[in-house]
Order: structure tokens, then sequence, then C-alpha cells
């Protein structure tokens, strides 16, 4: 099954939350995984971007997960820039 994915743009930076069924979830900034890690309940993943000249931010992916689905979010210096919940397809 492929990935859950969650994506957006914000200052130039084009990010993306992936998230597997397996508990397998990637912070991916620009195209580069930037954090990874497994849990079938919650996890944060982080990393820095540079989003202009000499302009840094804090960039953080979050999911959650329940029973049958997923909420990935994604903030940008802890302000939400995109959500989403997702149906995992998976049979009780």
């Amino acid at each position: 099954m492929a990935p859950t994915t969650l994506q957006s743009e914000h200052r130039g930076a084009k990010l993306a939350l992936t998230y597997r069924t397996d508990g397998h979830a990637q912070l991916i900034v620009n195209g580069l995984v930037r954090d990874e890690g497994k849990s079938l309940t919650r996890l944060k993943l982080q990393s820095v971007v540079q989003t202009d000249y000499e302009w840094h931010e804090q960039i953080s992916g979050t999911f959650d997960r329940k029973d049958q689905s997923v909420r990935l979010t994604l903030l940008m210096s802890d302000v939400e820039i995109a959500t989403g919940d997702f149906d995992l397809g998976l049979d009780s």
C-alpha cells in the first residue's frame, strides 16, 4: 500500500509528511528526507529549514493514529500550516 502523504508549500519550501500503515513516517523538505521514525500511535518529526536568506524556521510533522485513521499535521515555527485526516483502509 502506498504511503499516506500530506503536502504543503510555505515560504518557498516544499514540505511533505508521509505515513505508512506499518508506522514508518518521514518528514520531507524540498525532496530530501530530513527526519524519520516509526510508531503505531503518535510521533513528532522535526527539522530546521531555511526559508529565506539567513531565515530559518523549525518545521515539525506530527501524526496521531487512531484505529482505522491517522491525522497528519505540518507546523512551521509552531504555526499549523496543513492538517489532514486519512482513512488507512485497514480491515477490522
